[in-house]
């Protein structure tokens, strides 16, 4: 080893790799590294973590995203400010008149820690923000999941509707239409129901004597409603529709705006 004292020499092994060393002292560290194996293993244990405090040197454009951005630039801010600060006159009595204040080895150590705790943080930050976007994604997916079966159903019914197989049954304000066993009543100039009301479609199976509630519905802005009944048009005497309140009745409670015999 120089007749340097070791703690002294390992203070400029930490600075060499951090890269803060002015190029004379730079290169007698360098020269002393290669020839001694202790400073040298020193070396080698501190480049990785030195190497940790130099990727955080991010551009200007990535403040908003990298909390560690700055970390770097205010470790070596501090770094120079010490070494250009004066030594106290002790300190002066131990170190040779080329010797400048050095960062301590262990405060290399730690800014490092904080860098991997800025990161850990981001990440984390990153992961809820990824989680957010996947949730979006799948509730999107399962939307158009859900419309693209809405649609295949509504060009079924029109397909059925308007099919020349179909026995049309016509009545006031709307018709009921029959295709093989599907049934579908279509309405049209439907007033809107009144506050707290809704359309509800009755059937009556064939040999019964009592109308079974169906499907409840409201017409949209042009009065036009087309509902397909769950029942099977083979089986199914009569079709009838009535005002009701909101959620259905058991039982007719107004006077049916739609009659019509399946015969």
């Amino acid at each position: 080893m120089s007749d340097q004292p070791y703690h002294e020499m390992l203070d400029d092994v930490a600075l060499y790799a951090l890269g803060t060393l002015p190029a004379a002292d730079a290169q007698r560290v360098r020269a002393h590294i290669e020839s001694c194996a202790e400073c040298r293993a020193e070396y080698a244990a501190l480049a990785p973590a030195a190497a940790l405090v130099g990727v955080t040197a991010e551009t200007v454009g990535d403040l908003a995203n990298c909390p560690g951005t700055l970390l770097k630039p205010r470790i070596m801010r501090e770094i120079r400010k010490t070494a250009a600060t004066p030594a106290s006159a002790p300190a002066r009595e131990l170190r040779s008149p080329a010797r400048v204040p050095v960062w301590p080895a262990y405060l290399v150590a730690a800014a490092c820690i904080a860098i991997a705790i800025a990161t850990s943080l981001y990440n984390v930050t990153l992961t809820t923000q990824l989680r957010d976007v996947q949730n979006k994604l799948a509730a999107s997916t399962t939307r158009s999941s859900q419309l693209a079966g809405n649609l295949a159903d509504e060009r079924s019914t029109i397909s059925e509707i308007m099919s020349a197989d179909s026995k049309r049954f016509t009545g006031n304000l709307g018709e009921v239409i029959a295709n093989g066993s599907k049934l579908y009543v279509a309405m049209h100039d439907l007033p809107a129901a009144p506050r707290g009301k809704v359309y509800q479609a009755w059937t009556l199976a064939k040999g019964a004597k009592d109308m079974a509630p169906s499907l409840t519905f409201v017409p949209d802005s042009r009065g036009v409603a087309i509902v397909a009944l769950p029942v099977d048009a083979r089986l199914t005497d009569t079709v009838a529709v009535s005002v009701e309140p909101e959620g259905g009745s058991k039982a007719p409670t107004s006077k049916p705006v739609l009659v019509v015999p399946l015969n």
